[in-house]
């Protein structure tokens, strides 16, 4: 029962300058101080109204009642005194409770009006929005701590219509800006209108819990899309052991599509069966002791393994969370494993070739100036095998640089790494202490950083061929003073036979003159000598101009020209009007120039010879291949067999003549090569050689071909 107060001492023990009291607590103490007064009066009263005792005034008692009434009163108020000090020592203790409740609450607490001023707050708040003091946190507007400040309306509009929020979540921004996770509780306080005039509230950061939700919504989403990965196979076993504890098969509790695409086996007819209703026992058995050892053990493991019936290579991460369980992910990676096996062929395949070669493939390391690679050929051309290559280094390698070749050397390959591409020609010191040519060519290629990293290579021995060089330079020096004796005995050779050609053309003509003055002076047996003189000279004469004819093509380069061959032929013809020529014209241009008609003088003219009486000729041209004409001069003669056919051009040559036979046909040939054809000797009646010859050449078209010079 509370202790009656008596009111001389109400003032006293009610001073609220002693402590500051919450609002709760000076509601509990006018209470607590009112219910005393109300039951001391009513004490009193009832003594009066019981009968028991009525206080007489002052001057009606005696002395003794009244200092015996005083002494009561006095020792009613020093317990009334013991009762409040003991309810102030409770008040202080349960202020000193609330106090630490509220500061040491791990939740943020605070209280904040309407409008976002903050009016009251815990540390926990602070350390959640990362407030340096109170006071920093009372500056500031908590709709400043929303990352959308349109959340804080609408949690107003739920607070004004429900009272309270419970458990809500949501992004908040703390004071460095950066956004954490919290969940709230609010609870409004409204006043007597039902306005809302304060939000109490109760914040805790589960932006850890949130990270991991997120982090496991995100794994279950990557876990269903490994499930529906069309090119990532999974399966979930469960190990069958023996007797032992050995694993000797394997139970499908669940697999995914990827595994149906891989196998074959569809998901229905998978699930709770074993591997080996599968496959054989000697396909699975490395697999299924894989399994096992990681059921059992819980390592987890990564490898690659064929499945000879399926054609295929997987490569399989298996690791297990429950003993006697296995999850597996697994891949086709055939292409990769066939590509792999071809990459093996091949580079077997290109060593054998470096190390058969005769060239030497080298790669050397410029970060560490070691040689990583050296085919085996570098014995062979520098005595040195190639791990006494590999320990040598820039300075041991220039060391063997002849000394006339060092700066090149040291030159290109500081340029070669700015361009990556270098050659170089240079002498090298074999072990046996001679120096061998060697002709390199290498590559600078860089690392992921831009820095020179190899210097790759091949390089040959080139002795022998340097020498054959130097020997060829030789010769050519020779050669050039040869050629410039010759070009000198040419000339001198020119100059001999114009002169004898000149004087003796003249000396015949003479000769030929006085022949005919001398026919018309002699009779008898003397006229046939003089015929037969003058034949000489005259022969003699076509010869000298043969012969000038043919020096004049071997002078120097023709300068060919577009001819009109119809009015060239027609030329020739005009110069035999005894013999019956057969020709209906033509309208071809051809590459030629005015020797042409020398072509159809000798043709004509050893028809006419070796033709005999009666001899008929004919002349027919006609387009042949692409870009040629072919001319055909054709004869009713005695023909020519068919073991001169393929020698009757070359019969001067072959000096297979008499004095002056085959020069014609010699000019001919010399004139159709001279103007880009061939020329060549058929029957004029197919296998009937002695019923004539027809002689066929080509001829350039002179259109849309370019003039030669």
């Amino acid at each position: 029962m509370v202790q009656a107060i008596h009111p001389l001492t109400r003032a006293v023990i009610y001073d609220r300058s002693e402590f500051q009291r919450t609002a709760g607590e000076k509601q509990l103490l006018d209470l607590y101080m009112t219910v005393g007064f109300n039951e001391t009066q009513a004490s009193s009263s009832s003594e009066v109204r019981g009968g028991r005792r009525k206080t007489p005034p002052m001057g009606e008692r005696p002395q003794h009642e009244r200092i015996a009434e005083l002494q009561a009163e006095i020792e009613m108020l020093r317990r009334e005194n013991a009762a409040l000090l003991s309810l102030k020592d409770a008040l202080q203790g349960s202020e000193e409770r609330y106090r630490r409740l509220f500061e040491d609450d791990l939740t943020g607490d605070f209280l904040a009006s309407v409008d976002g001023r903050i009016l009251a707050c815990n540390p926990a708040f602070l350390r959640i929005f990362g407030f340096a003091s109170i006071e920093d946190a009372l500056q500031t507007n908590i709709r400043d701590l929303y990352a959308d400040p349109e959340d804080r309306d609408r949690l107003l509009e739920r607070l004004e219509r429900e009272g309270k929020v419970e458990n809500e979540g949501m992004a908040r921004r703390r004071r460095d800006g950066s956004y954490i996770h919290v969940v709230e509780n609010l609870v409004g306080r409204f006043d007597a209108d039902g306005e809302l005039v304060e939000i109490q509230g109760y914040t805790y950061d589960d932006s850890e819990r949130k990270r991991a939700e997120d982090a496991l919504q995100e794994n279950m989403r990557w876990y269903q899309q490994i499930l529906d990965n069309p090119f990532v196979g999974y399966v979930h076993c469960e190990i069958v052991t023996d007797t032992a504890g050995n694993p000797v098969d394997i139970v499908y509790l669940e697999v995914n599509r990827a595994f149906e695409f891989f196998t074959g086996i569809g998901r229905d007819a998978a699930l709770h069966r074993r591997v080996t209703e599968f496959f054989t026992p000697e396909e699975v058995t490395d697999l299924i002791t894989i399994y096992g050892r990681v059921a059992l053990t819980g390592e987890s493991a990564t490898f690659e393994y064929p499945l000879p019936s399926l054609s295929r290579w997987f490569e399989v991460t298996a690791f297990s969370f429950e003993r006697g369980r296995v999850t597996a992910f697994f891949t086709d990676i055939t292409k990769r494993k066939r590509a792999e096996a071809a990459h093996r062929e091949s580079e077997e395949r290109f060593r054998a070739v470096l190390e058969s070669s005769l060239d030497v493939v080298y790669r050397l390391n410029l970060q560490t100036d070691r040689y990583d690679y050296v085919s085996p050929v570098v014995g062979e051309i520098l005595g040195v095998t190639p791990g006494e290559m590999t320990t040598m280094d820039h300075d041991a390698f220039m060391d063997r640089v002849h000394p006339e070749d060092r700066p090149v050397v040291e030159e290109e390959f500081y340029k070669s790494i700015l361009r990556t591409k270098g050659f170089l020609v240079y002498r090298f010191r074999a072990k046996d202490g001679q120096y061998r040519w060697l002709e390199d060519h290498f590559t600078v290629i860089d690392d992921v950083n831009g820095w020179p990293h190899f210097r790759s290579g091949i390089f040959r021995d080139i002795t022998e061929r340097k020498q054959t060089e130097e020997a060829l330079q030789r010769h050519a020096a020779e050669l050039t003073r040869i050629h410039r004796d010759l070009e000198s005995a040419h000339r001198e050779a020119n100059l001999y036979l114009d002169i004898l050609t000149h004087d003796i053309r003249n000396t015949e003509n003479v000769s030929n003159l006085y022949t005919e003055l001398l026919l018309d002076s002699v009779e008898g047996e003397a006229v046939g000598y003089l015929v037969n003189l003058k034949r000489s000279i005259t022969k003699s004469i076509e010869i000298l101009g043969m012969v000038s004819k043919i020096r004049r093509i071997h002078a120097g380069p023709p300068l060919l020209r577009p001819t009109d061959l119809d009015a060239v032929i027609r030329a020739e013809i005009a110069h035999f009007p005894e013999v019956p020529i057969h020709y209906e014209g033509t309208t071809a241009t051809v590459l030629a120039d005015d020797l042409l008609s020398e072509i159809f003088t000798n043709l004509i003219g050893n028809a006419v010879k070796h033709g005999g009486p009666g001899v008929a000729i004919s002349i027919r041209v006609e387009a042949d291949e692409v870009g040629f004409f072919r001319v055909t001069v054709a004869d009713t003669g005695r023909g020519v067999p068919d073991s001169q056919k393929d020698v009757i051009f070359h019969r001067y040559e072959r000096k297979q003549r008499g004095v002056g036979e085959g020069l014609g046909l010699y000019l001919v040939q010399i004139l159709v090569d001279r103007y880009g054809g061939r020329i060549w000797v058929e029957d004029r009646v197919p296998g009937r050689s002695e019923q004539g010859a027809a002689f066929s050449f080509l001829l350039r078209e002179a259109e849309g071909v370019p003039v030669r010079p």
